[in-house]
């Protein structure tokens, strides 16, 4: 979940940052004071992403003394609510907001969404990966700019001292991986002591399957993206594979489904489980959260592929938009420009902990050097496809669900599908 992505600060009210001297707000969307023009910029709370927004706005009025970037953040339950709101009533709300990629795709066809240039349009589809500019895409124009790609496949998470201790070998491959697990996770009287291969979050449940699909040939994707098909011999394969780790060779449990409060990455922190897919965003939480140190306490290697092809599947991640009640869209677009310049997307994602969407700041030395754990990821970058047009929220709550009832009520994987498939294209876009 997007808010796991973060280790959130969590106030009681909102934060109002107010960047380089900016002391008053002109209006919902902007507006001029003193010849300068305000506009104002939501965010959610967060320290490093609130730091990274800060240094940003400082540079770009630096470049632009009569324009003021006005920084408000808000606790992030808070911060979805009131971002939704403000776009669907289409009145008030900011000027410029970073918005979670899956929401845009419900609000570029109200216009609540201002398009974005052609000069900057041209910029981003000259390096940017596939799966991050499909995500801004509506109806032949781009809605957003990208500032993360983000990645819940193709990473995982291991015990390294465990593996020490034991002399076993990282594995390279699926089968290699899964028979690990199975032999050295410790199940007793249906409880579990030790976790084998932990699958289990909303995140990772659904780039885990998706990913199953493609890395083997098959396709769920129809019409360009815009149709869903979980029917498929290879896609029911998939997922009843997934059911039987649980249910047949005990690798792990859903308790994350049913309440506990765990994602899969804590396990692997606190040294209750063996591996774990999961997004490399996890590995500053490690160390904020619990203390632990990546290549210390865990390591980060390229997870196999279940199939014999090097594809999987991500989804639009963080992105800027502008509002189309903006009364400075010239000026909007200039400051979503300016964090977008190569140099800044590098900075930006170092300082938060995420993978750049552009290619050349993705692979830069500058990026690598200072996050090393993320080169098994920036390796397989290439072979990510795009998730599909839906509001990824949807889809994750509607897999889960589906998954609990096969785990727990013995649903067969033929009536699980369909329903995954009725219930995606019912909100696909």
């Amino acid at each position: 979940m997007k808010l796991c992505k973060f280790a959130v600060v969590s106030l009681a009210v909102t934060v109002l940052l107010f960047v380089a001297g900016c002391s008053k707000k002109e209006g919902a969307s902007g507006g001029v004071q003193g010849g300068t023009k305000n506009l104002r910029f939501w965010t959610h709370q967060n320290v490093p992403w609130n730091d990274s927004n800060d240094a940003l706005a400082a540079g770009f009025m630096k470049e632009n003394p009569d324009i003021k970037i006005e920084i408000e953040a808000f606790p992030y339950a808070d911060f979805e609510q009131k971002t939704q709101t403000a776009l669907a009533s289409k009145t008030g709300g900011a000027a410029i907001i970073e918005l979670w990629g899956g929401w845009i795709l419900d609000f570029a066809p109200s216009g609540a969404l201002s398009p974005a240039p052609d000069y900057l349009i041209d910029a981003i589809k000259n390096d940017c990966y596939d799966p991050v500019l499909k995500g801004v895409y509506y109806n032949g124009k781009y809605y957003g700019v990208p500032i993360e790609f983000n990645q819940e496949g193709a990473g995982l998470l291991v015990n390294k001292p465990w593996f020490e201790e034991h002399g076993v070998a990282y594995p390279t491959a699926w089968d290699e991986m899964i028979d690990i697990a199975r032999k050295y996770r410790i199940y007793k009287n249906g409880e579990f002591e030790f976790k084998g291969w932990n699958f289990i979050s909303n995140d990772t449940l659904v780039f885990t399957y998706t990913a199953m699909i493609v890395s083997k040939g098959g396709a769920y994707l129809e019409n360009d993206g815009h149709k869903f098909n979980f029917e498929t011999p290879i896609a029911k394969e998939a997922l009843q594979t997934l059911v039987n780790y649980v249910t047949v060779d005990h690798l792990t449990d859903i308790s994350t489904f049913l309440g506990s409060g765990f994602d899969n990455e804590y396990e692997i922190f606190l040294g209750s489980g063996l591996m774990a897919p999961r997004g490399f965003w996890t590995i500053p939480t490690g160390k904020e959260m619990y203390g632990v140190e990546w290549g210390k306490d865990f390591d980060y290697i390229a997870l196999p592929f279940y199939g014999p092809d090097k594809k999987w599947v991500a989804e639009t991640g963080w992105s800027q938009v502008v509002n189309a009640g903006t009364q400075h869209p010239e000026e909007a677009w200039k400051f979503v420009e300016y964090c977008h310049r190569t140099e800044n997307l590098i900075q930006m994602a170092i300082d938060r902990g995420m993978i750049p969407p552009q290619k050349a700041a993705a692979t830069s030395s500058a990026y690598l050097s200072a996050l090393p754990y993320a080169k098994p990821i920036v390796d397989a970058l290439d072979g990510a496809e795009h998730i599909g047009y839906i509001n990824t929220d949807v889809m994750k709550v509607s897999l889960v669900n589906v998954f609990v009832d096969m785990v727990q009520n013995g649903v067969s994987v033929d009536a699980a599908t369909k329903r995954l498939t009725e219930e995606c294209n019912a909100v696909a876009k």
